[in-house]
C-alpha cells in the first residue's frame, strides 16, 4: 500500500493528484487544442482522470489520452472558445497498492 498521511488540514495521497493545465485553442472556427501533463510524482501505474472545464464552454468535449505513470495528453474539440486557451482541471488517481 502507499503511503498517505492528514497534516493540518491538507492530505498527502502518493496515488491522487489534482492540478491544472492551458490548452491552447487553434484560433479557428474548430475551437481544437491540446496540451500535455506531466505529473509531479510518477504512478505507479496508469491513472484514471478526469477532467473538467475552468472556464464556462457552451460546446466543446474534453477528453484524455496516451495516458502513462507520468502523464497524459488532454484535448479539446468543438470549442466555442476559438481564440485563446482553455484552462482544465484534473484529477488523477491510480488505485493500485502494489
Amino acid at each position: 500500500m502507499g503511503r498517505a498521511s492528514f497534516h493540518d488540514g491538507a492530505v498527502f495521497a502518493q496515488n491522487l493528484q489534482f492540478g491544472s493545465a492551458d490548452i491552447a485553442l487553434d484560433g479557428g472556427s474548430t475551437g481544437d487544442g491540446t496540451t500535455t501533463v506531466t505529473f509531479r510524482k510518477a504512478m505507479k501505474q496508469a491513472p484514471k482522470i478526469i477532467l473538467t472545464s475552468a472556464e464556462a464552454i457552451t460546446t466543446g468535449v474534453l477528453s484524455v489520452y496516451d495516458v502513462t505513470a507520468v502523464g497524459f495528453a488532454a484535448k479539446v474539440a468543438g470549442c466555442n472558445l476559438t481564440s485563446d486557451t482553455l484552462t482544465v482541471g484534473y484529477a488523477a488517481m491510480d488505485d493500485a497498492y502494489n
